[in-house]
């Protein structure tokens, strides 16, 4: 597949660069994709790697979401799972990328991956979650 989309971004990353407890990741992490004009019936595909490292090189779990597009849109979210998946690791990083296939059954592209720091460590040390 060829890279000829956006990036995806982390429309809520606090600081620049980051997602934290601030951002409450157990109700899920906002992936998004915009300024594509999409159209209904194209299918995307967004593939997350979650790291225990900050720079994306120690993959400890995997997760494949489909978004599947309804009506023609320029923007389309999906958010990454808490169970299994960001819950993974107490701090590390996330990675993201998607691949487009087209309605018309043309060729699928695919984006670069993005990549946000990802932090649930507290000052002081204690790991924030969903009952923290």
């Amino acid at each position: 597949m060829s890279v000829e989309l956006d990036i995806p971004k982390f429309p809520y990353e606090e600081p620049p660069g980051g997602i934290t407890c601030w951002q409450k990741p157990w109700n899920g992490v906002l992936v998004r994709v915009d300024q594509i004009p999409f159209k209904a019936g194209n299918k995307l595909t967004f593939d997350v790697t979650v790291c225990s490292d900050f720079l994306g090189q120690t993959p400890v779990t995997t997760v494949q979401g489909v978004v599947s597009i309804t009506a023609d849109t320029t923007t389309v979210d999906y958010t990454i799972p808490w169970d299994g998946v960001l819950d993974a690791v107490p701090e590390g990083s996330i990675t993201v990328s998607y691949s487009l296939t087209p309605a018309d059954g043309s060729k699928p592209t695919t984006s670069e991956a993005a990549l946000v720091r990802y932090s649930r460590r507290q000052p002081g040390g204690a790991i924030c979650g969903p009952d923290s």
